[in-house]
């Protein structure tokens, strides 16, 4: 089911070596699997994929422009580093984008539109319902966690908006994987999914915002206190080791 849902993610199956590349890459940086900062080198990722070095190199072009590889000329490459700031900035900007589409998307709203955020709530809610809320298959949660946001503001009229809008929620994607492990024992996404569907349904526009800004803004919580728990433990191994 993962590999059909992360196919659906991209808009079909693979149709060449090179997105297959891409998408294995991509998974893996997103993932954590490739660490923030780690050397990127073609023989390494040869082996690791069991695929040619031409894909190889036309899926990390690709993901340079994705923002989440770092080419360095002559040096190679590496995965984009996380930190604190991104983290902020990536959040605040999605925050700001997310509202807006959410605000047109609910004015505009019709029938067909409620009956396909309907949908796409149901099917997260069924996995977010589901032992650990399901966070033991997070490349499908973001699938379904994926297209009930898209179907949130899928009335909005502003093609630019929305372009701009998937933009940030593809960079966000890294950090709210790291919110969802550090916070699945103490924050019920699935209720504020609800919150936000409810409202949007009862085209609650003021309320909708509000749900939205503390949803986003809950992720950016947990990954700056993640870092910052990170940091004081270095410090403390630091001065342990002096």
């Amino acid at each position: 089911m993962a590999e059909i849902l992360v196919n659906m993610r991209y808009d079909g199956p693979e149709r060449t070596i090179a997105e297959r590349a891409y998408r294995l890459l991509r998974e893996d940086i997103i993932s954590g699997a490739l660490a923030p900062g780690l050397k990127l080198k073609i023989e390494m990722l040869r082996t690791r994929y069991g695929l040619g070095a031409a894909p190889i190199r036309e899926a990390l072009a690709r993901l340079s422009s994705d923002h989440l590889v770092k080419l360095e000329g002559q040096r190679g490459c590496e995965v984009v580093p996380m930190s604190v700031g991104d983290a902020r900035d990536i959040g605040n900007m999605r925050k700001l984008l997310e509202v807006e589409a959410l605000r047109i998307s609910i004015d505009n709203g019709d029938d067909e539109w409620e009956n396909g955020l309907a949908a796409a709530f149901h099917r997260l809610e069924r996995l977010e319902r589901t032992i650990d809320q399901g966070i033991d298959d997070l490349a499908a949660w973001e699938t379904l966690n994926h297209q009930f946001h898209k179907a949130l503001v899928a009335a909005c009229d502003s093609a630019w908006l929305l372009r701009m809008r998937q933009l940030m929620f593809d960079q966000h994607e890294r950090y709210r994987r790291l919110s969802r492990v550090k916070t699945v024992a103490t924050r019920d996404i699935s209720l504020e999914h609800r919150a936000l569907f409810e409202a949007a349904l009862d085209r609650d526009v003021e309320k909708a915002v509000t749900v939205m800004e503390t949803h986003i803004g809950r992720t950016t919580d947990a990954v700056v206190h993640t870092f910052a728990r990170h940091d004081l433990a270095e410090e403390a191994l630091r001065h342990k080791e002096a």
